[in-house]
This record gives structure tokens, C-alpha cells and sequence, in this order.
């Protein structure tokens, strides 16, 4: 049954229970570093290194806009710039299916412009830095061999 109402320490704590090993603190950790490398490979078109860390829905999703980037002759030039602030933002589990999902409120900066086939800009500024405010939602059931989250909804 999902801990409806419950407060995202209530679901936190089931999480450590079903899964004594889980750290609230390693997992922000591991979620600043999937911050940087899922949105870099985005930016950059190349999806494939991170495809195991994202849901069927939100790779389809990344990958129609990668696509029609392609096929409209775009390049995106990104430099990450670092995370200024990141934070929990929400925590559900479900104890049936021991499924958890952390949502993590993200504030972080880029420098990002779009070139056409021409190599001409028609968006953003690489020169500019663009502040990005993001929650990301991940997702794992608890107990299980593989211990990597998914992106499984961005927001």
C-alpha cells in the first residue's frame, strides 16, 4: 500500500528499513552527479550513455526532441556550469511493491546556445549564463540487486 499522506521522513524511513545500507545523503550525492551527466548528454544529442538511468517514458521523450534537433540541422553548445543548490524535495513508497520515488529540487547553471546548419545562432548565448530550476523524480524498488535510481519524470 502507498504511504498516502505520509510525510516524505515517514517514507524515507521505509525505504532504510525495507533497505538498511540507503543513505539519504549518498543518494543526493549520486543525484548531483546524474544532474550533470543525464543533462550534458541531452544537451549534446548522445543518450546512450545514460539510457539505464532513465524510464521508457522520459528517454522517449528526450529522445524525440534530440531527434527533431537532428532533423532540423541544430547543435546545441552547453557548458554546465555547476549546481548552486540542490535539495529533497518529496519522498513516496509504495510497501507492496517496495517501489520509492525521490523527487529532488535542482538550481543550476549553464551556458547554452543553438546553431543552425550555418553554424549561425538562433538561440540562447554561449556566452550567457542561463540559470536552470528543475525537480527531477527517481525512481527504484527497494531490496532489489541493481542499485541504480531511473529518471523516471522531470518538472
Amino acid at each position: 500500500m502507498v504511504l498516502d499522506g505520509a510525510s516524505r521522513e515517514e517514507a524515507l524511513a521505509e525505504m532504510k528499513r525495507v533497505e538498511p545500507d540507503f543513505s539519504v545523503s549518498e543518494f543526493l550525492s549520486g543525484a548531483r552527479g546524474a544532474y550533470e551527466m543525464i543533462l550534458m548528454a541531452f544537451e549534446n544529442g548522445d543518450l546512450d550513455k545514460v539510457r539505464p538511468f532513465l524510464s521508457e517514458d522520459v528517454l522517449e521523450s528526450l529522445d524525440a526532441v534530440v531527434e527533431a534537433r537532428r532533423e532540423q540541422g541544430l547543435t546545441v553548445e552547453a557548458t554546465f556550469l555547476g549546481i548552486r543548490e540542490l535539495a529533497l524535495h518529496d519522498a513516496a513508497f509504495d510497501r507492496d511493491t517496495r517501489q520509492a520515488d525521490i523527487s529532488v529540487r535542482y538550481v543550476g547553471e549553464m551556458t547554452s546556445a543553438v546553431r543552425n546548419a550555418e553554424g549561425e545562432i538562433v538561440e540562447g548565448d554561449p556566452k550567457a549564463v542561463k540559470k536552470m530550476r528543475d525537480v527531477w523524480t527517481f525512481s527504484r524498488q527497494m531490496g532489489s540487486q541493481d542499485p541504480n535510481w531511473q529518471l523516471v519524470a522531470t518538472g
